[in-house]
């Protein structure tokens, strides 16, 4: 699994391979589009 962290709050998710487009950050609320995939 990829991971992706919120740019606004830092919160890392490593469920998925690819981010879902509605997807929202459980920490901040920040849409799909407001996280970056990270190594």
């Amino acid at each position: 699994m990829a991971k992706f962290k919120c740019k606004l709050c830092g919160y890392v998710t490593e469920e998925f391979e690819e981010l879902p487009e509605d997807y929202k950050c459980p920490m901040c609320g920040a849409t799909a589009d407001m996280f970056e995939k990270v190594e």
